[in-house]
């Protein structure tokens, strides 16, 4: 269907179709269900797109969400795409094509592709909030919610939890639909609470979902499918429960909940892998109290149910259970082969899943967001720069006829009246000129506007490469020398890169600069924080000499004076050397000293140390790199404060850097 480019504009059938969903809703998916559809389906002449689109959403959930079968679920996702593609244009149509870029995203997150998998489920979010359907809305909060909780974070997967049982609150029409994501989003929220060590907030959400479950179940206890999906349920959240009441020393209402959550989902059409997981959990329990032949009959039944429905992960569990049988017993050499495969076996998974925890989510979203705010404004300046070639067109038709104006005056001094008319005429076209340089220079300003939205874009991605390679080097198992080496350039470029893009950030600093009261020890405590990894690879001492003083500026510019400061003292400093930093009050001015022993400035440079040129920047005292910007940024910043910065320096011995700003006055400054 997905590779037929026939398209359909047939009109939808709802009132045909709708009651024929409803009636396979009460079967169990599957072969004998899609029987029924099929048929169904092929005695009906012209199908609208809409009423394809219900069968293969119905398809896609039993394979993608019963039997995390991606082949065949990217089948129908691909056939849902194409029976709508072109007709987003209506409110039902785009959710539904949202819904199905979100399940793509699925497929691409769980195949690792997670640059992909953020970029559609951004994408289908965009058709659904057309749609404004917080419904549909419900599913992209809970795509990402659990992203963030598969990336072990946590407190931010909380929110969108929330929002999505909030929204999926909208779905008033698909009752079991709505049943079946609220009582999970409930779970969640427990789950993070308990993941965070949040044991009363746990317990509050785990007793939520139990309550909404007895309080909701009822309608759906006549139909077998909705009836084991609820005692699934029911079994999970039990289960989640038991184990936190585990953990927190109440092992007999824990042990309680546990056996009744696993009788509960080896119920049939229940969820045996997750009474896998609590059949563990028992195990666990029953080896630590050392009731080794209970240990056992839960390790036998725990084998049986894998065999039947095999997981990797339960698989896994059984395994270190078993090691940890063996060795309590004192059977060391099955303990120890057993070990040994379930070693093999979690570092295998391990590699699959390790990609993963590398993305950051947010940013990437972010990113997305400003792809799009980017290419706006691209086109925003090709109009612009259109005006700009016509308005130099202009202005050489007007030089060209001024020059004719003064040929002709100097031809004949009768042509006097014609000339006086012709000045008129310049007098205009010189108001038209004034008109276009403003236009120019607004044109200026907004290309300055949009280089900085770049560049401060940029800030995000080139930030989180850093963050990466020091992730990598700290705690990546990396034993190549070369791979080292790389990681080492990658965190040197990006550093330089980072510094590049905040000095354009906070290049030519002219205008009104907004003000407030700002710490200046606090600033520079921060400041002093951000550079201690670099001073202690190169085993310096700073030494800080602070108290409290409070000024008027603005909080992030006179960040970067003080950040610059700091940073070229470590950067130019010898190994082991020392760097000092100190306040002084003097009247009504606040006097900030930046020391160091380091290399000094020379001679020849101290003329141009805060002009906007290459040609004062050197390398650090380990070949760091510098662009030569930061002390003419800082200088600008600080003219603009109304202060004074001054050095005094000599070449070998070190640099004192000095910055002079005016004390906070309430009286003065509001």
């Amino acid at each position: 269907m997905a590779c037929n480019r026939t398209g359909n504009d047939n009109a939808d059938h709802p009132a045909y179709f709708k009651p024929v969903f409803q009636r396979t809703d009460l079967l169990v998916p599957g072969p004998a269900a899609f029987h029924i559809l099929d048929s169904i389906y092929a005695k009906f002449p012209n199908p609208g797109p809409m009423d394809l689109v219900w069968k293969y959403r119905y398809k896609l959930d039993y394979y993608w969400m019963n039997q995390v079968d991606r082949y065949r679920g990217r089948i129908y996702i691909d056939s849902i795409l194409k029976v709508l593609s072109g007709k987003t244009n209506r409110p039902g149509y785009a959710a539904e094509y949202g819904r199905a870029l979100i399940f793509l995203g699925d497929i691409n997150r769980d195949e690792g592709k997670l640059d992909n998998a953020l970029s559609l489920y951004y994408e289908g979010r965009t058709f659904i909030e057309r749609t404004r359907d917080t419904c549909a809305l419900g599913e992209y909060s809970a795509k990402l919610a659990m992203v963030y909780y598969q990336q072990r974070k946590y407190d931010m997967a909380i929110p969108y939890f929330k929002n999505a049982f909030t929204e999926l609150g909208a779905c008033r029409e698909k009752t079991f639909y709505r049943f079946s994501y609220q009582q999970g989003e409930l779970d969640n929220v427990a789950l993070c609470f308990d993941r965070l060590n949040n044991k009363d907030s746990a317990l509050y959400y785990y007793d939520s979902a139990l309550k909404y479950i007895n309080l909701h179940k009822l309608p759906f206890l006549k139909v077998d499918n909705w009836a084991a999906f609820s005692a699934a349920a029911e079994g999970v959240v039990l289960g989640n429960k038991g184990d936190l009441l585990i953990r927190h020393g109440d092992t007999l209402t824990g042990e309680q909940l546990l056996r009744k959550s696993i009788a509960l989902n080896l119920l049939p059409g229940a969820e045996p892998k997750n009474a896998q997981i609590n059949m563990g959990h028992l195990i666990s329990l029953k080896l630590m109290q050392k009731k080794f032949p209970e240990a056992k009959e839960w390790l036998l039944k725990m084998r049986g149910t894998i065999d039947t429905v095999p997981d990797k992960g339960s698989e896994l569990s059984w395994m270190e259970l078993q090691s940890r049988y063996y060795e309590a017993t004192g059977n060391l050499t099955d303990a120890l082969a057993l070990w040994r495969s379930h070693r093999r076996m979690k570092d295998s998974l391990t590699i699959v899943r390790d990609p993963f925890h590398a993305v950051d989510v947010k940013t990437q979203v972010n990113y997305l967001s400003g792809e799009m705010e980017l290419d706006l404004l691209k086109k925003q300046n090709e109009i612009k720069n259109t005006y700009l070639s016509i308005m130099l067109l202009f202005t050489l038709l007007v030089v060209i006829i001024v020059v004719l104006i003064w040929q002709n005056w100097k031809r004949s001094s009768k042509q006097t009246a014609k000339l006086e008319s012709l000045n008129r005429l310049i007098s205009r076209q010189n108001e038209h000129l004034e008109k276009s340089l403003r236009a120019l220079e607004q044109s200026q300003q907004d290309n300055t506007r949009m280089l900085k939205v770049v560049a401060h874009d940029l800030r995000n991605p080139v930030g989180n490469m850093i963050s990466m390679a020091d992730f990598l080097r700290s705690y990546g198992n990396i034993t190549d020398p070369q791979n080292t080496e790389a990681l080492y350039l990658i965190h040197q470029s990006g550093h330089m890169a980072l510094e590049l893009i905040s000095n354009l950030l906070y290049m030519n600093v002219r205008g009104d600069i907004r003000k407030e009261q700002v710490e200046v020890d606090v600033a520079l405590r921060y400041c002093i924080d951000l550079v201690k990894t670099k001073a202690k690879e190169k085993e310096q001492l700073i030494v800080v000499n602070l108290f409290q003083a409070t000024i008027w500026a603005s909080r992030e510019k006179i960040w970067r004076v003080f950040s610059n400061l700091i940073t070229n003292a470590v950067k130019f400093s010898p190994v082991g050397g020392v760097v000092e930093v100190a306040m002084a009050l003097e009247d009504a001015v606040v006097r900030i000293t930046v020391r160091d022993n380091g290399i000094g400035i020379p001679d020849h440079l101290k003329g141009s140390i805060f002009n906007l040129s290459q040609d004062v920047k050197r390398r650090g005292t380990m070949g760091e790199e510098s662009f030569g910007f930061g002390l003419a940024i800082s200088k600008q910043i600080v003219d603009a404060h109304g202060g004074r910065i001054w050095f005094e320096s000599e070449e070998g011995k070190g640099t004192e850097f000095i910055v002079e700003l005016e004390k906070y006055d309430e009286t003065n400054h509001r």
